[in-house]
């Protein structure tokens, strides 16, 4: 495990564990739901990069450029029959280098049921009030390749309030697909009793979310212009996730298309700042 560290900042990392985020605290306060130690499940971190495809591929096959794909299930039960996440969530990534305040990993993926190569990497760096968390994304192979990212992080659901508007949902499937978009004015309530797990589209500004002493502003580059929201009923974490597609983009439009050797690089900055009393 890799700790970086400054004055408000502390944020643990473990390459090995899908090069992802164990814990993010700001002045001792969980910003993320911390991880499991005791669950060496990735849905068990504090946050994951996705990477070549975010969310759900129906049945784990598609068709690009003529060629047919076919991925087996990732991760059941979570997934079903449909792959998800893409891979990036469940593999080692390298150490490329790293300082008291950044880490810059990479995780390189030979094709195999995905056919083609491509390198991903991750560059996070502290800032004063939070973190810049930088995915970018190379294709290796020879033809053109489809691809989407994203991050998956785990906030604490107690107190939570999400400010930021939407201008509309995906109704989905039991098991998480797509079928009807639907307009929606306003924010959605984390309090609400009924569990969420769907892409909102044209968000309006930030992510803005706010606990009893603090606040965080999420902020995803242009290219990451969905959002996932994933509220399961009775758990103590919920799931706010920048994405750059909506759920099994790759069979109905909307995934980024790299050519050979084309590099996409996109970010996210976490920034968290205490929540002022006013006086009454």
């Amino acid at each position: 495990m890799i700790s970086l560290r400054n004055n408000e900042i502390s944020l643990i990392v473990n390459p090995l564990r899908g090069g992802g985020i164990l814990k993010f605290d700001w002045r001792g306060e969980a910003i993320f739901w911390p991880a499991r130690d005791d669950d060496c499940d990735p849905l068990g971190l504090a946050n994951f990069v996705l990477v070549p495809f975010s969310n759900r591929i129906a049945n784990g096959q598609f068709s690009f450029d003529g060629t047919s794909v076919n991925i087996p299930p990732n991760h059941p039960p979570a997934s079903s029959i449909h792959a998800i996440h893409g891979h990036g969530w469940t593999e080692a990534w390298e150490v490329i280098a790293q300082s008291n305040d950044m880490l810059h990993l990479r995780y390189q993926h030979i094709a195999d049921s995905w056919p083609w190569d491509y390198v991903a990497e991750q560059q996070i760096a502290l800032t004063a009030d939070g973190y810049i968390h930088g995915v970018s994304l190379t294709n290796a192979s020879q033809s053109n390749m489809p691809a989407g990212l994203g991050l998956h992080p785990y906030f604490p659901r107690a107190g939570a309030r999400l400010h930021t508007v939407f201008g509309g949902v995906w109704d989905v499937t039991e098991d998480g697909l797509p079928t009807d978009w639907f307009v929606c004015t306003g924010s959605y309530d984390l309090s609400a009793d009924h569990p969420v797990d769907t892409v909102f589209t044209g968000r309006k500004s930030a992510l803005e979310f706010e606990w009893p002493s603090h606040r965080l502003t999420m902020t995803p580059n242009a290219d990451l212009p969905e959002t996932h929201i994933y509220a399961p009923e009775g758990e103590d974490y919920f799931c706010v996730e920048p994405v750059s597609h909506m759920t099994d983009a790759i069979n109905r439009g909307g995934l980024k298309i790299l050519a050979p050797g084309e590099s996409w690089s996109t970010q996210v900055a976490f920034s968290v700042t205490p929540k002022v009393s006013v006086p009454k």
